[in-house]
């Protein structure tokens, strides 16, 4: 699956402050839908990292390393969607999994 992605700001920032140390977060345009493959490659990926992750898809939120919960999200391609990491390999983790998609 190939995505367009680009770094977002973490909310409640301002100019003047830095992002929180081991949080991070990146919007997806995906290209594709994410059904079982894509879904099982992330939940995959996101277990080999410490950090809390997230996908978000409208108003819902998902742990990314449920595949379940990740197809229930109905993410379909041209849609953004919002990867949210929160832990000391945060970055990392946000790489990682943006590789997965693509990005």
């Amino acid at each position: 699956m190939s995505v367009s992605s680009e770094p977002t700001a973490t909310p409640g920032l301002t100019a003047d402050s830095e992002p929180e140390a081991g949080a991070g977060e990146r919007a997806i345009v995906l290209t594709e839908d994410l059904h079982a493959r894509p879904a099982s490659a992330l939940a995959q990926t996101a277990a080999a990292f410490a950090s809390a992750v997230t996908l978000s898809y409208g108003s819902r939120s998902v742990d990314v390393r449920s595949v379940l919960s990740l197809m229930g999200l109905g993410a379909t391609s041209g849609q953004t969607v919002t990867l949210r990491a929160t832990g000391d390999d945060a970055a990392e983790a946000l790489t990682a999994l943006s590789a997965v998609l693509g990005g």
